[in-house]
C-alpha cells in the first residue's frame, strides 16, 4: 500500500485531449493516474510506503494538504487487498489501473487501446480508470494482443482517495 499528496490533471487543453484520443479513450474532465507524469507528486510527497492502513493517517498529518479540486491524496494498493479498504468511511475507491513492473500505468503508456481492448477504453469511469471486472478481462488478454511485450503483463492496483476527517 502507498500513499501520497497528487496534482489532479484536468484534461483541458489540445495536448491532453489529443493524447488521450490517440489511446482509444473517451473524453473525460480528470485522470486520475499511479503515474506521476499525469498526477505529479505535490512539493516532498513521493509514493510512501505503508505496512497498515493505520499508518496512513499518521502519514497524512505530515503530508502537504491537498488544495481542494487541485490535489488529493492518492492511496493505491493491490487489487486483491481492496475488500478491506472498501468500507472504510475515509476512503473512496477511485477505480482500478494496470501496471507493469515498473509501477507504470499499461491504460496511459503505451499502445493504444483497440480491437478486443477497445470495449474496455470506452467503458473507463469518470477519472480514467476501469471496473475491477474490466481490470481482471483486460489483465488477462493483454500478453496476447501485446505480443508479450513487458508492458503487458501487469499487476491491478486499485486507486483511493483519503477523504478528510477522524480517524
Amino acid at each position: 500500500m502507498w500513499l501520497s499528496t497528487r496534482e489532479i490533471l484536468y484534461v483541458n487543453n489540445c495536448h491532453w485531449r489529443d493524447y488521450f484520443d490517440s489511446l482509444g479513450f473517451p473524453r473525460r474532465a480528470e485522470i486520475r493516474s499511479i503515474d506521476s507524469w499525469c498526477n505529479p507528486h505535490v512539493h516532498y510527497s513521493e509514493n510512501f510506503r505503508l505496512h497498515s492502513l493505520e499508518q496512513a493517517w499518521d502519514l497524512v498529518d505530515w503530508l502537504p494538504i491537498p488544495i481542494f479540486k487541485r490535489q488529493y491524496y492518492l492511496l493505491f494498493t493491490n487489487a486483491d487487498k481492496q475488500r478491506v479498504l472498501l468500507t472504510h468511511p475515509r476512503l473512496r475507491l477511485l477505480g482500478h489501473e494496470l501496471l507493469d513492473h515498473q509501477f507504470n500505468s499499461s491504460l496511459l503508456n503505451y499502445w493504444p487501446w483497440e480491437g478486443a481492448l477497445a470495449p474496455f477504453a470506452q467503458r473507463v469511469n469518470k477519472y480514467g480508470l476501469l471496473s475491477w471486472d474490466d481490470a481482471k478481462a483486460a489483465q488477462v488478454i493483454l500478453p496476447e494482443l501485446w505480443h508479450g511485450a513487458p508492458r503487458s503483463w501487469v499487476a491491478i492496483a486499485a486507486l483511493f482517495e483519503v477523504l478528510p476527517g477522524a480517524r
